[in-house]
């Protein structure tokens, strides 16, 4: 992994996220989604929208990757509550009995990874995702990515992550592969 040394990190909890939505965390999202964005399920909206239900959700987190001070990525996530629907419609027989009960401390759910296209395939990614991951409490992390992102499944595969079937999280939004990695990294 090759990574510059004025990478930084800044942490922030929901209520420090939600100072910098309209400022950091959307345009980093518009920037690294350019190939998706004029889809409605990915425009914008539907993204600050659905950052702004994580950011109620318990243990949310965002790690945000600056070089030089400039935003260059973003990774955030939180803690499943044992009411979560994650799971919902897996569509692939689960490896073991009890794979899909979550008790609020089991899973990490890893909602996003985004680097600006400049700055990818130069480690930042990894760096955020180690980053994110390091010092959460929880057995194991989720996520969800899609299909065709040939990259991104080649990376997480890389990093240690399995799939473990397909989801679709919400009516309106395309099948995804859910992928899964024990922690503590």
């Amino acid at each position: 992994m090759t990574t510059r040394p004025d990478l930084t990190f800044a942490r922030h909890d929901a209520a420090s996220a939600e100072a910098i939505l309209d400022e950091v965390i959307v345009p980093l999202y518009e920037a690294s989604h350019a190939d998706v964005i004029d889809n409605p399920f990915y425009s914008a909206e539907r993204f600050a929208e659905r950052v702004r239900g994580y950011l109620k959700a318990p243990g949310f987190e965002i790690v945000v990757a600056y070089v030089s001070g400039s935003p260059v990525g973003q990774a955030f996530g939180y803690a499943l509550p044992q009411t979560s629907r994650w799971w919902e419609g897996l569509t692939m027989q689960t490896p073991e009995e009890g794979f899909t009960v979550e008790t609020g401390t089991r899973t990490f759910a890893f909602n996003e990874l985004m680097v600006v296209p400049e700055w990818q395939g130069k480690g930042v990614a990894h760096a955020l995702h180690d980053e994110l991951l390091r010092g959460r409490q929880e057995e194991r992390a989720t996520l969800l990515v899609r299909e065709n992102n040939t990259s991104a499944q080649t990376a997480y595969a890389r990093w240690g992550w399995r799939k473990v079937g397909k989801l679709q999280p919400y009516p309106d939004a395309p099948h995804f592969d859910a992928m899964v990695l024990p922690l503590p990294l």
